[in-house]
């Protein structure tokens, strides 16, 4: 089948196809050109035309929490009831899939249910984003998260973080997310932990996620080879500039902060931790602001990630309201677009995030020319996986 429409964005963060075209077999892309050049090259196929859209890649989440259900409503009674938590966190990866968001990076989850959804989506017993998943997320005794019940495990020194590691990895971790830092409390993890977790990690060929925001632990987390740094709020050019040297990627999460200052801000927000750390978040935000396009223009590599569920969020995954801040902040559409497909696919080693001969056919139609208002990410009219349209 050969789509079309006014506008083709290839997920590169520049390519641009004017009346373009994608053929799609089977799971894969096949081609990607000018709609007319396609239809003589093919002229047997099937033609879907959408016309006054976009067609993009699908968008891809580097940083969700699947199942993370505190703060909601029913909280309670998902503590009690795994089944009903399932369904929840089912619920809520159909409606991510449905928006656009064809693939999500889970950074720790609890009781193994990231996995459990994957599964039951490769038996077609729910609609889901591709998952990959770092199981469990590794923080010392105390440290930022411990308190998400099942989420993360507490490890001290060496041998704890190693073992937790290999723990992650026999339960089928596709990557590993440690916890190191918060604006309230400073660097947690020691270097030598640090070292000894990505170590691990790389030995057995899996990444390692780094949430790290405030003090030394950016600069301890480059040092120790962490693959992406998670929020990175107070990411120095210096500091930029090394993490593309190493090949590291920063995912900013920048929509997360904003949306929670403005919770704060509207006496929303009822998360005692967030009201506790209001000066924080709001020089997380000021400094997003003031340096993210300075940080991008580094040439580092910045993809999109959006810390759902923690945030217990109404909508699903909003990749798309990370990329409007983006643009706010001086990246162009497309460029923001790159953020959130191509970059983010390169992360996962995994080809998806382009449309590219041999790529995974994920797909997303939006209404609208996307190359100059992002926010038509906001109104899907087709959303396809591996060239089925959901």
């Amino acid at each position: 089948m050969i789509l079309c429409a006014d506008k083709v964005i290839t997920g590169d963060g520049k390519t641009v196809i004017d009346r373009g075209g994608v053929l799609v077999r089977g799971e894969k892309i096949v081609a990607v050109k000018e709609a007319d050049s396609l239809k003589q090259e093919y002229p047997g196929e099937e033609v879907k035309v959408y016309d006054g859209c976009t067609l993009l890649p699908g968008l891809i989440d580097l940083h969700v929490h699947i199942g993370y259900y505190y703060g909601e409503e029913a909280s309670g009674e998902y503590e009690k009831n795994l089944m009903l938590r399932a369904y929840y966190a089912g619920k809520r990866m159909e409606d991510t899939l449905r928006s656009g968001v064809t693939t999500v990076r889970d950074l720790s989850s609890a009781d193994g249910i990231a996995n459990t959804l994957k599964r039951a989506a490769q038996m077609g017993l729910v609609r889901s984003p591709r998952i990959f998943t770092s199981l469990k997320g590794l923080c010392m005794t105390g440290g930022h998260g411990a308190e998400m019940t099942g989420a993360v495990v507490e490890v001290d020194g060496t041998l704890e973080a190693k073992k937790a590691v290999r723990e992650n990895l026999k339960n089928g971790a596709d990557c590993l997310k440690l916890l190191t830092s918060e604006g309230y409390r400073g660097e947690e993890f020691s270097q030598e932990e640090l070292d000894a977790i990505v170590t691990e990690a790389h030995r057995f060929g899996k990444t390692v996620a780094a949430h790290a925001g405030y003090g030394k632990s950016i600069p301890m987390c480059i040092k120790a080879g962490c693959d992406t740094i998670e929020h990175g709020t107070h990411l120095t050019v210096p500091q930029a500039e090394e993490m593309k040297k190493n090949h590291q990627t920063w995912v900013p999460t920048m929509y997360a902060f904003h949306y929670v200052n403005d919770l704060i801000g509207e006496g929303l927000c009822g998360d005692e931790l967030f009201q506790e750390n209001q000066e924080y978040i709001r020089n997380a935000v000021d400094a997003y602001k003031q340096h993210f396009k300075e940080l991008y223009d580094t040439g580092v590599r910045v993809a999109a990630g959006t810390d759902t569920d923690a945030l217990n969020h109404p909508e699903a995954s909003p990749v798309a309201r990370e990329c409007e801040y983006m643009v706010r902040y001086g990246l162009s559409p497309v460029q923001a677009v790159g953020c959130a497909t191509g970059n983010a696919g390169e992360v996962l080693s995994a080809e998806i995030g382009r449309l590219k001969e041999g790529y995974m056919a994920d797909l997303l139609v939006v209404k609208g020319d996307v190359s100059k208002d992002i926010s038509a990410l906001l109104s899907p009219q087709a959303v396809y996986q591996e060239g089925t349209r959901i």
